[in-house]
């Protein structure tokens, strides 16, 4: 058998963690963005059941 390295042959590691500053998210423009897809889905469900309930006036 060889024989085993020692911890004093290699360099120690070391690891820096540095945080990220990131702006806080915009609540407003996702509630319009989530709001603008459930309305299109609804639209679409609405469509494919009843195509012609939209061209009625």
């Amino acid at each position: 058998m060889t024989p085993r390295r020692s911890r004093s042959q290699r360099p120690e590691r070391r690891f820096v963690v540095v945080g990220v500053r990131r702006e806080p998210t915009d609540v407003r423009k996702l509630a319009k963005a989530l709001l603008a897809v459930v309305l299109a889905e609804q639209q679409r469900t609405a469509d494919a059941v009843e195509p012609e309930e939209g061209v009625r006036g």
